[in-house]
């Protein structure tokens, strides 16, 4: 018994790394095309964002950091600078800010 559920818990390790590895890939996909789409369809590109985010949630895992700062925690639309965002630097900190509902994000820079 002992040696037939190793195997199934080691099967399913192995299927979870499977997941995450293909939800990485499609939260990766989903980010570019909203990056491209923005310009001539930008509702199109927050519908991608916000499936970005069901898909981590639901397979567990983080948002790499390059495209953490391309969204709003708070309305989950996907930010452009200049076009729906402002993004200044004040006292050692990057402030990204939505013009859509108005929400800060703080950054520290590391120096």
């Amino acid at each position: 018994k002992l040696f037939i559920a190793f195997i199934t818990i080691n099967y399913m390790q192995r299927r979870l790394g499977d997941a995450r590895k293909i939800a990485s890939e499609r939260i990766e996909e989903l980010f570019n095309e909203a990056r491209k789409s923005f310009k001539s369809h930008p509702g199109r590109s927050h519908k991608y964002v916000r499936i970005a985010l069901k898909i981590s949630a639901k397979a567990g895992i983080k948002i790499s950091r390059e495209f953490r700062s391309n969204y709003c925690r708070k309305c989950k639309r996907y930010l452009e600078s200049g076009v729906n965002a402002r993004i200044r630097t004040r006292k050692g900190k990057v402030v990204i800010s939505c013009f859509n509902c108005g929400n800060h994000r703080r950054i520290i820079i590391k120096t």
